[in-house]
Formats: structure tokens, sequence, C-alpha cells
């Protein structure tokens, strides 16, 4: 496991990718602590502020600095979750296959919710596992401590009560511990530290609510197999070609041959969550990382299934493939500049990473040529990466946005409202700029800009002057 880590620090110190507009937002969250946010809860954005203030940085290695350190943990409490059920050799094992998942290697060059989540789960787990043996108060409050900073780190921590109600249902000796005063304890527990939270989304409106909603996307009803197809693909890229073809088997198998109190601990804290986001494929969208918490538990799984059960080579070829997709991709993060790493069909694999400090850098050259006060922008990516990328710089980054009812967080938190004054520097991606006519008296041309690398390829500048509003 060091051996792991001490790769992805050092892959991650010489990483050359710019921030991905959600790692520039989470990054805005540490610097401004709450109990909330438009999109999420709050863990991340705390853990982002405590690492850069120990770091004394806000460079893209300490923001992305937790993934590589935390993942690490999640992968140790595996290890004491898999030795309390089988034995240590095979904790060991199912640590590497956690840590060396394909999912966790990309989340590892990254800094996103499922961190924390990936945590707290797997220590949930343990502390589920500890309880269920020994329904002490110690054991007690560690889950409820889990659990609650799980759900302060992503909702989806609340599948974790879905998974432990159908293992009640389907175990008696899982009955007991579910339906026992301390588990009781342990929800009020979590429920209590989800409070803030709570508080937070009720004097915003449960803002948070409604965009989780909107991310569910669940309208008419309309079946979309082609979604369900493409998200159960996306999972072999997730957990590993071999071990998550293990998993399905392994289903099917248990559900014709039986399974040991072990296994069925296993299933009920990872299938479930699979289910559950399939058929939320189905009815409208699920993308490939909405179902992480399912390989904490399967990752178990399927290590006592490699290790113990299953002829070695399967377990050798599943390795083999994890530890060449650490190390490749350990080392093209370090060459993601345009023109380094083009596939075959022309394609940059991190276009998306790619052209922001472009972006950043004609904008400073535009407010260098004028006294501007401040930045307006008109969509959500690029003032993300345009609050990060001139956070250096005097001018404040605001988002265009008039109405009461935010899309985002910043125009929840930053809408322009006419303060402060004096010339602003739109900076957009289309040349259309009528809809700002009704709030500008004065709109003046101040050129484009042409990107050379991302997603963006083209800007406009424009200069507005008098607000109307």
């Amino acid at each position: 496991m060091a051996i792991i880590l001490i790769v992805r620090l050092v892959s991650l110190h010489f990483n050359t990718t710019a921030l991905f507009f959600d790692e520039a937002q989470y990054w805005l969250w540490g610097k401004e602590p709450d109990f909330g946010y438009f999109s999420k809860p709050p863990v991340l954005g705390w853990t982002i502020a405590l690492f850069t203030k120990i770091c004394g940085s806000d460079s893209e290695f300490c923001l992305r600095l937790p993934s590589s350190i935390i993942h690490t943990g999640t992968a140790f409490l595996i290890f004491l979750t898999t030795a309390r059920l089988f034995d240590a050799r095979t904790g060991f094992w199912a640590a590497i296959s956690f840590a060396t998942l394909p999912g966790i290697s990309l989340s590892s060059t990254l800094i996103s919710t499922d961190v924390p989540l990936l945590f707290c789960w797997a220590g949930a787990l343990w502390s589920f596992l500890r309880i269920k043996e020994n329904m002490n108060w110690a054991n007690t409050i560690l889950l409820g401590l889990f659990i609650g900073f799980g759900l302060m780190s992503k909702y989806a921590m609340a599948y974790f009560f879905l998974c432990a109600l159908i293992y009640a249902l389907l175990d008696k000796h899982a009955r007991i511990t579910v339906f026992s005063l301390k588990f009781l304890t342990s929800t009020i527990i979590a429920l209590i530290i989800l409070s803030p939270n709570i508080a937070w989304n009720f004097q915003h409106q449960f803002i948070t609510a409604s965009h989780t909603g909107d991310n569910i996307g669940w309208r008419g009803s309309d079946l979309h197999l082609d979604k369900v197809a493409e998200f159960i693909g996306s999972q072999f890229g997730v957990f590993g070609p071999v071990l998550f073809a293990f998993f399905l088997i392994a289903m099917i198998r248990f559900v014709r041959e039986g399974w040991a109190p072990e296994q069925k601990f296993l299933v009920m804290f990872s299938l479930p969550v699979l289910v559950l986001i399939t058929f939320q494929a189905l009815m409208s969208k699920a993308y490939a990382n909405w179902a992480a918490a399912t390989y904490v538990a399967a990752s178990i799984l399927i290590a006592d299934i490699l290790i113990n059960r299953a002829p070695p080579i399967w377990n050798r070829i599943s390795l083999s493939i994890h530890v060449f997709l650490f190390m490749g991709l350990s080392i093209a993060v370090v060459y993601s500049a345009p023109g380094y790493l083009t596939l075959p069909n022309g394609k940059e694999p991190f276009e998306r990473l790619q052209g922001w400090r472009e972006i950043a850098d004609e904008t400073s050259k535009k407010l260098d040529e004028f006294e501007y006060s401040a930045v307006l922008s008109d969509h959500r990516h690029l003032t993300a990466e345009l609050v990060y990328t001139l956070r250096n710089r005097p001018e404040k980054v605001f988002a265009f946005h008039q109405t009461n009812s935010p899309h985002d967080h910043y125009q929840m938190t930053r809408p322009y409202r006419g303060i402060p004054s004096g010339s602003i520097l739109l900076v957009t991606r289309s040349q259309n700029i009528k809809k700002y006519s009704p709030y500008f008296q004065g709109i003046t041309a101040r050129g484009t800009a042409e990107i050379s690398s991302g997603k963006i390829r083209k800007l406009w500048f424009f200069q507005l002057n008098d607000y109307r509003r």
C-alpha cells in the first residue's frame, strides 16, 4: 500500500492537467466553508480547506492530495473488514485490489466527493460488522460517526440504510442488529451530524435536494435500455473487467447454490446499490461513478473468491490489468499537454482538462488593457475555471444570473447585481449577447481569443457599462 501511495504522490507532483471545472468548484467550497453547497454536502470543501491550509498553497497538487491519502485509508479499512471476515492474507489482497481498481486509479488523479464517501462507507461497513459481533457503545458511536460524515460527504451514503434494511429482511442475525437500540442510536448520531446541512438546506429552499432531483431526471415513462447497457459497460471499466465479470457470475451462482453468511453480508452491501443505479439508468441516465459505493464490499467479496476459491491465474490476470492501468495513468497525467498523447482517432484523452490556463491568460490580457472592476461569465464551467485561475487578480469573477432560481453554485453565491459598479469584462463562448441588452446600457466588443486546445475553442470579450437594475 505504501508503494502505491508513493507512486501516486510522485505522479501527482508531476501531474500537468489543469483542474476539471468541478474540481475548481470544490476548491471554492474550501475557500468559503459552510454547512452546505448548491450541489453537495460540505465535507469535501472542509477537506480541501484543511489540506490547502497545511500545504500553504492552492496549487492543483494540494487540492488533489486528499484523494491519494484518503483512498489509502479506505483500502486499510477494507483490509480490517476482510481480515475480520476471512483472514489477513485475503485482507491484504482485498486492499490491494481496491487500491488498484481502475476507478480508484482515475479518482486518485482528481478530487471528488466520492473520495470521502468511499472512506466513510468502508468505515461504516467495518463498524457495522463490529456492532453485529459486539453491541457496545464504542462500536455504536463509531458507526454513527462514519454514516454521519458519509452523509455530509455525499447523500449516496443513505444507500447504506437501504442495504442494512434489505440485509435485515434476509438474515435473522442481521435483523437483531438493525432493529436494535444500538443501531437506532447510531442512526440518531448520524442525523445529528447531518442536521447542520439540513438546516442549511432549509435556509436555502432545499436547493441541494432540488438539484439532486434534477440530476435524477425521471420524466415520462420512457425506458432507456441503451443507457442501461452504457452504464453496465462502464462498470467493467470502474471495477475492472475480471472483477466485474466475477461479481456478476457470483450473483448468479449465489442464487442457484446459496451463500455463506460472510458472502450474504457482502452482497447485501454491494448489489442493492448497483441494482438501484441500474434502475436509475433505465429511467433516465446514470454516470459510471454513481455506483461507486458498490465496490467497497464487492472488492472484499471477489478477493475471497479469487484468493480462496478460484484458480490463482485469475487474480494474477486481474492484478496485472489493474497495475498496468495504474502505472499507465500515473505516467499519462504527466504528459497531458496537447499533442503528447493524441489517440489514433485524433482525440485528446485529456481534452476536458486542457485550455483552461490559456483561457485565463487571454482573460488576464484583456483585463490589463483597460480598468475593469469585475469579470462576468455566463456558463458554470467557464465561471468555475475563471474563479480559480484568476484567484490572484483583484477583479472578482461573477456569474450572469438575473432570476430568483439559480442553476448552479455561482449563480447562487455570486450573481452580478450592479456591485461593484464601473466597467465589467464579459467573457463568453457566444458572439450573441442580446440577453445582456436589458441589463447594461453600454456594450462594447473587446475582441476574441482563439484557444488552441480543450473543449472551448473561441472566446468573445465585451465591455459592459451602466447596469440598469
